[in-house]
């Protein structure tokens, strides 16, 4: 005898993501069942107030062509092929969500898609910038309000020339998934705009981190932290400045960011004097400060200082830091992945020039090579690409539709 569908239900929705989707293999009363927009909702739901471990994905993007490659970094496997419009690239990942947009373009609509059931959204066109008189850099990011439960997607404009006062002007256009209403727009003062160039920006409980440039000297960067729910943002000093350690040409600080039990941390690349990598963890929102631009306070630990003298580094290389299992600490750059076990014992191999221990990584693995991003300019570091790889953690699978 069958059991109802209720406690059927009941059971499926206790599932993590992909096993639930699996199951709906095993019977077309089953398949009914996790397809239903009801049980995708309810299962996103729980599974948000509940968050599981989150997962790390590598992104390849193949600029001829309109699809994505997803690969989960964790097992190691593909997860599926996903298409999106040509020329778009993944700017950020939200929960269950990929986000994808067109390059600092100010009204191509912006793509929200969920690798686990490989549905994609294509937001509204939204509306021309507030100020059609200046010209303006375009970044589309995709966060998730825990109060509401709500999805925002955020297009943050900031002036490319700021020689008169009114150019320091920041605009952000919020449009919220599912929400039935449109996009609306606001304005806020900063000498600090959000970049394309620095890392990618991280989803963390409901808030964003977004690496942002001073308007004077764009070497000199900041954190923006944007709360979803109430669309405000605040900036931060960042623990490391690449006027020092970085070549004068070099266009952004090589690092990358991610969560670390809960709180953003920034994996930072030090070239010179010597090479070693560096992971700063940031204080939780609740002890952040409301300050101005002005305020300089540090409110970044280093949690991690790894010596990579011996390591290799390239431009054109995938590289990406994340938590695996909630205790291997792993970065990968190219075909070489790091782990250093943080539950266990640290020992040091060598201190940098002031002193200071460097640690040594527990184990460091070769992986099949993969192909290297393609770069059209005579100079490798400059990003004008024909493929290209993203690696990007805090990613938490989920059945919830975007179309939601």
């Amino acid at each position: 005898k069958s059991l109802p569908i209720e406690i059927l239900q009941d059971i499926l929705v206790r599932l993590p993501a992909k096993d639930a989707v699996r199951s709906s293999c095993v019977s077309k009363l089953w398949c009914r069942i996790v397809r239903d927009p009801s049980f995708c909702k309810l299962h996103g739901a729980d599974h948000v107030a509940a968050p599981s471990e989150s997962e790390a994905l590598l992104v390849y993007e193949k600029r001829e062509g309109d699809e994505v490659s997803i690969f989960n970094l964790s097992p190691g496997k593909a997860m599926c092929q996903v298409a999106i419009p040509s020329g778009y690239s993944l700017t950020n990942v939200c929960n269950g969500f990929l986000c994808f947009a067109l390059d600092d373009h100010a009204q191509a609509p912006p793509v929200v898609c969920n690798p686990v059931t490989g549905e994609t959204l294509q937001l509204p066109e939204p509306p021309d910038p507030a100020d059609a008189r200046i010209d303006l850099t375009y970044c589309f990011v995709l966060g998730f309000s825990p109060p509401t439960k709500e999805y925002k997607m955020f297009r943050l404009s900031s002036p490319r020339n700021y020689k008169s006062p009114e150019h320091k002007t920041n605009y952000i256009a919020v449009y919220t998934v599912g929400g039935g209403g449109g996009w609306r727009q606001s304005s806020y003062l900063s000498r600090f705009c959000s970049s394309l160039s620095l890392p990618p920006p991280v989803h963390i409980n409901g808030n964003l981190y977004v690496p942002a440039n001073q308007q004077e000297d764009p070497r000199v960067t900041r954190m923006l932290v944007l709360n979803v729910a109430t669309e405000t943002s605040r900036t931060y000093s960042l623990p490391y400045n690449y006027n020092k350690g970085y070549h004068p040409a070099w266009p952004e600080m090589l690092a990358n960011g991610f969560e670390l039990n809960g709180q953003m941390c920034l994996a930072v690349n030090v070239i010179y004097p010597r090479r070693k990598l560096e992971f700063w963890v940031m204080a939780p929102p609740g002890e952040l400060a409301e300050k101005s631009d002005d305020d300089n306070e540090l409110y970044w630990d280093l949690h991690y200082c790894f010596d990579m003298e011996r390591e290799p580094f390239f431009f054109n290389r995938a590289r990406g830091a994340w938590l695996d299992h909630d205790q291997m600490l792993c970065y990968r750059h190219g075909e070489s992945l790091y782990k250093h076990d943080t539950r266990g014992y640290s020992s040091s191999s060598s201190s940098s020039h002031d002193g200071s221990p460097l640690l040594s990584f527990d184990l460091q693995l070769e992986l099949p090579k993969a192909p290297s991003q393609q770069y059209s300019s005579h100079l490798s570091f400059i990003p004008s690409y024909s493929c290209r790889w993203n690696i990007c953690g805090g990613y938490r699978p989920s059945l919830l539709s975007p179309v939601i």
